[in-house]
């Protein structure tokens, strides 16, 4: 590392620890500036206790024997620094925790937030992946950062009144000993940094191994490996993954020790020459036996300060290249955000047209949706047909802007649909994915969180489950709505099936009362009869809402107005059941497939 990378880091460091710092403040000032008064107390009492000790042997040596009032002076100080510093130490550990605790909650509150705002496309990135991994994997670095910080500033204030006394013995020998920490803290930074490439590099493992763990902590995943027998295969290779982790991690710590054993060696040389001339001023009677204590104490602290100062440096570059990677997450900014003009969708009937719209995914040269135009207008059922990877779940997050058209427009309501904003858009579409989500929550929490309502006693939360078919099954439980469904944090929760999850994950988008209602496989779970009383119920509000349908399900799909057919991202067939059964086309093939008996 030259002198100009060594330079750029050390600003680098500066910088980052600037601006942490005053975030400290500026976020928990009471907290901050306690530790800061009970760091500066810790940092300089020791040298306070090591010169009244000195003092007092030197009183001792001259009146051995007798207590003077000068002695009993020194041992009153003596007993007071030691009291001060034995509080400081208790409101040090008491402030440290609660600050710990407090930057903890706020860095992570600040990366969840900034995930939140994000769009799709960024999250999705591989680097964005490996950085949020990363944080998971190292969230106590902001507990650890926090307690380097503080204790650098008591070190600070200990070396410095430690080198004062030093210096008075002998300049020449602490200005040596302070010039022979530079290449070895030049060293230790060098090495911390190798080490930072190497952590970052891991991070893909780490991923990777969290992933085949959790299949050892889902009972789904667990019962079907124990049927098919691969328990023991996903083992190894969970084993396999991890022991690379390992690996990186010996680097890692091998280099570490490299700059721990050459830190310790400069240092340790210098105080070896120290030690020797204050045995040899004493040896000659050039001081007391007290001023022999003060000096050989002084420099023994200043070795022991100023090297775990350095590590200390090198410690706050390592979190420093953490922080670096936290600010780029937090600089990122979402590609798709509202136009500065956008308005706000009114609760009104919504008409959508796709008109040419083209997209494919980032990094991939293939189209997932190739020129689709369509129109679903107001109170129309439309259905969506077509094999896996058509681009049928593609078309759905276009809708929803969660992803932008490569090329075309939708139209909602005759404007572009960049015209309104995101919010009061996806509160306008009610959607329930073919992947939804089973919170560990009450019946009440996981239904009303599709619009922020969680009162038990709701009557849209009542509405929405009688309407997805959730409701007999909810008032039978233990609590009812308060009962909380799966049994991850709670030791009265209910696991329900899948059937009865997906009812729930339905209410949940029928709570919003939308004017648009996208269901994606929203019978997959369902028996033949609840998909009949769930459609029922749905259609029973006549053309209250529009229904867009996304199923593999014929049954399902021929209650809709028109059924859409994809194939390869194109629109290819569009028609009622009957006219595409007579075209003979692909939705022919497809359902013949499905309903013809096997024999």
């Amino acid at each position: 590392m030259d002198f100009t990378e060594t330079k750029k880091n050390f600003k680098l460091l500066a910088r980052t620890f600037a601006r942490e710092i005053s975030l400290i403040f500026k976020f928990h000032p009471l907290q901050a500036s306690a530790m800061a008064v009970t760091q500066l107390v810790t940092g300089l009492v020791p040298a306070g206790v090591l010169f009244v000790t000195a003092k007092i042997i030197t009183v001792v040596a001259r009146q051995p024997g007798f207590w003077t009032k000068s002695l009993l002076n020194y041992v009153l100080i003596l007993l007071a620094l030691l009291l001060i510093q034995r509080t400081a130490f208790l409101f040090h550990d008491y402030f440290m925790n609660r600050l710990q605790n407090l930057l903890f909650l706020s860095v992570n509150d600040r990366v969840h937030r900034k995930i939140a705002s994000l769009d799709l496309m960024t999250l999705e990135k591989p680097e964005i992946q490996t950085m949020i991994t990363l944080f998971r994997d190292q969230a106590w670095r902001p507990y650890n950062m926090v307690r380097t910080v503080f204790d650098f500033f008591s070190n600070f204030f200990a070396s410095l009144s430690f080198v004062i006394i030093a210096w008075s013995f002998s300049p020449l020998i602490i200005s040596v000993f302070l010039l022979a920490l530079i290449p070895s803290m030049v060293v230790s930074v060098k090495s911390i940094l190798s080490s930072y490439h190497l952590n970052w590099s891991k991070g893909s493992y780490i991923k990777q191994t969290w992933y085949l763990q959790s299949l050892f902590l889902g009972v789904a995943s667990i019962t079907e490996l124990l049927v098919h027998g691969a328990t023991g295969k996903i083992a190894d290779r969970y084993h396999s993954l991890y022991s690379l982790v390992v690996e990186k991690e010996k680097q890692i710590e091998r280099k570490k020790l490299v700059a721990s054993a050459i830190t310790n060696l400069f240092a340790f040389g210098v105080y070896i020459w120290a030690f020797a001339s204050i045995v040899t001023e004493a040896i000659v009677g050039a001081f007391t036996i007290g001023d022999f204590t003060l000096f050989a104490g002084a420099f023994v602290n200043v070795e022991r300060f100023l090297v775990s100062q350095v590590w200390q440096i090198v410690s706050l570059f390592e979190h420093t290249t953490y922080l670096e990677k936290f600010q780029e997450l937090e600089d990122l900014k979402p590609g798709i955000v509202d136009l500065p003009n956008a308005e706000i969708l009114p609760a009104v009937p919504l008409k959508i047209e796709f008109k040419n719209v083209s997209f494919s995914y980032p990094g991939s040269k293939n189209l997932a949706l190739d020129k689709v135009s369509f129109v679903l207008n107001f109170g129309e059922r439309l259905a969506l047909v077509g094999e896996n990877g058509a681009g049928k779940t593609t078309l759905v997050k276009l809708l929803l802007r969660l992803y932008e058209p490569t090329s075309g427009e939708i139209l909602v309501n005759g404007k572009n649909i960049r015209s309104y904003t995101l919010e009061s858009l996806r509160l306008r579409i009610a959607v329930t994915f073919q992947d939804f989500l089973k919170l560990a929550l009450s019946a009440k929490e996981n239904i009303g969180l599709g619009l922020g309502v969680s009162e038990a006693g709701d009557s849209r939360i009542v509405e929405a489950a009688v309407r997805s078919g959730a409701h007999e099954k909810i008032i039978s439980l233990p609590k009812g709505y308060d009962t909380c469904l799966g049994r991850g944090w709670e030791d009265d929760g209910v696991e329900l099936s899948g059937g009865e999850w997906q009812k729930v994950a339905l209410a949940r988008s029928l709570i919003k009362n939308a004017s648009l209602i996208v269901l994606d496989e929203p019978t997959a779970a369902l028996d033949a009869r609840s998909e009949f009383k769930f459609f029922q119920e749905l259609f029973r509000r006549e053309r209250e809402v529009s229904l867009f349908l996304i199923s593999h399900r014929f049954s399902s799909v021929r209650v809709a107005d028109r059924i859409l057919v994809l194939e390869n991202g194109r629109l290819v067939e569009e028609g009622k059941h009957e006219d595409l059964m007579n075209k003979k086309g692909l939705y022919f093939e497809l359902y013949e497939l499905q309903t013809r008996e096997i024999s």
